[in-house]
């Protein structure tokens, strides 16, 4: 490791640093983090503690944690600042022991380390109903109900022309069929299986083959269809893309939660994306839009009404899904942040944080 020589105001002698965290991520679990964290760990709480224990070690630093009631990272309220942000304003405690999204809200009260990571906004939702295949057969999941009706419609329908075909060229030795013997013909090419008897006219045969050219098309549609059937999740959720739930929000009762820490609902209000314009519209003005004080206060609202979602970055909502299965985060994510350490304004070791994070990387 690199020695660093450190600014003037930083001495040899063990410091002591405040440090708060929330409960929900961290809190009790404080001396497992700083033991056993790594920063090549997934869990972005657990990168936080295992960059502090670095620095720690680095810059002989001893980590106080501050026990304190608040359960949110807080916003400016009613002229007042609230949560963990009242903390640091405060000047109770000197960081923040969970990554903060940087947002220029809180540049009043707050300052920030470098950029530790990247993350984003999604959505969480109640988990959905597993999808139950009640067919017959699961070899004709890969079609819908009007896809093999209109296959019938289509081979009765070149049966019929088909009989009518073969009983015109009666006289040129054509072939003759009965009504169902014409409609099997192209229920066996339909099958990929051999014709027993085969016309002997240039246009029936000209007939035929080009239904065997369509048939081949349709059996690799039919494969494609059963490959993703059987390879793709058993669930189906209320909505795959954002112009889905802007529908939804729109038409159908759904309704945003945020969390009141978190700037999920600045995103939305601030898009330039036609579809979060609309959900904000609906949002602000149609007041279809609860604001929770805290994430689990979030997951119990959306289980409780399933015609909830709630949007807040990624990793909050990764450990809500992951502690209860009622809930479920969708394949859609939005747009992307930074998060770094949270620090009071004015502490003295910002800048050392910040070079020696930017050196173990």
């Amino acid at each position: 490791m690199t020695n660093i020589s450190l600014e003037p105001h930083v001495n040899n002698a063990t410091k002591t640093i405040r440090v708060a965290t929330i409960s929900p991520w961290l809190y009790g679990q404080i001396q497992t983090n700083l033991s056993e964290a790594t920063k090549f760990s997934e869990n972005k709480y657990d990168l936080v503690w295992s960059i502090l224990k670095e620095l720690g070690r680095m810059l002989n630093i001893k980590y106080e944690i501050v026990n304190h009631t608040e359960n949110q990272l807080g916003s400016f309220e009613n002229g007042t600042w609230t949560g963990l942000l009242k903390l640091l304003k405060n000047e109770e405690v000197d960081i923040l022991g969970i990554p903060t999204e940087v947002t220029f809200d809180h540049l009043d009260v707050a300052d920030y380390t470098k950029p530790l990571f990247q993350s984003d906004y999604a959505i969480l939702i109640r988990s959905p109903n597993t999808f139950t295949d009640n067919t017959f057969f699961i070899l004709t999941a890969a079609f819908n109900i009007t896809a093999w009706s209109m296959v019938a419609a289509l081979v009765l329908f070149s049966g019929c022309i088909f009989y009518v075909i073969c009983h015109s060229l009666k006289r040129n030795n054509e072939q003759q069929y009965t009504f169902l013997d014409a409609c099997w013909v192209f229920c066996s090419i339909f099958l990929q299986q051999g014709l027993w008897k085969t016309p002997n006219s240039f246009t029936g045969r000209m007939f035929v083959s080009l239904w065997w050219l369509w048939s081949i098309t349709l059996l690799a549609i039919y494969s494609g269809g059963m490959l993703m059937t059987l390879s793709s999740g058993r669930e189906r959720f209320p909505f795959y893309t954002l112009d889905e739930l802007a529908y939804l929000v729109q038409y159908s009762g759904y309704k945003i939660v945020t969390e009141s820490s978190s700037s999920s609902h600045l995103y939305i209000k601030d898009s330039l994306k036609d579809n979060l314009k609309k959900i904000w519209h609906e949002m602000s003005i149609n007041k279809k839009w609860i604001n929770v004080s805290s994430f689990q206060d979030g997951k119990d609202l959306i289980i409780n009404q399933p015609k909830t979602v709630l949007i807040a970055p990624r990793e909050p909502l990764l450990v809500l899904a992951a502690s209860d299965c009622r809930v479920t985060i969708v394949k859609k994510s939005l747009s992307s942040f930074w998060c770094s350490i949270c620090t009071r304004k004015n502490f003295p070791l910002l800048k050392e944080f910040s070079e020696q994070y930017s050196l173990q990387k």
